[in-house]
């Protein structure tokens, strides 16, 4: 029994951990391309459409920099999202552990 409970954590945390933590970094990555932040703060003061007219100039700022606060805000509390799904993951296999020790304690 026991080489059987060591070899399903080596599974969980290696093995199957490894899956996971690639796939939601996947994930993550593939949501800060969609938002397209890292262009928007790249260019912030360069005009939308290459458009130098003064109209193009005054748009461009405001437009730009209300894209990246939202994007970064939206960012952030994905990536506790995120980070809180792997906590779960990997704290999912000791909640029996805890419940038995807590049951033993009483």
């Amino acid at each position: 029994m026991k080489n059987y409970t060591v070899d399903f954590f080596l599974w969980w945390y290696l093995i199957n951990g490894k899956n996971i933590f690639s796939k939601l970094i996947t994930n993550w990555r593939f949501t800060l391309e969609s938002l397209n932040l890292v262009p928007m703060m790249k260019n912030l003061f360069s005009p939308l459409f290459q458009d130098y007219s003064w109209e193009g100039k005054l748009v461009a700022v405001p437009f730009r920099l209300f894209w990246v606060i939202f994007g970064l805000i939206f960012q952030v509390f994905y990536s506790i999202g995120l980070l809180v799904v792997l906590l779960v993951y990997l704290l999912c296999p000791l909640l029996p552990i805890f419940i038995i020790a807590l049951n033993f304690i009483k």
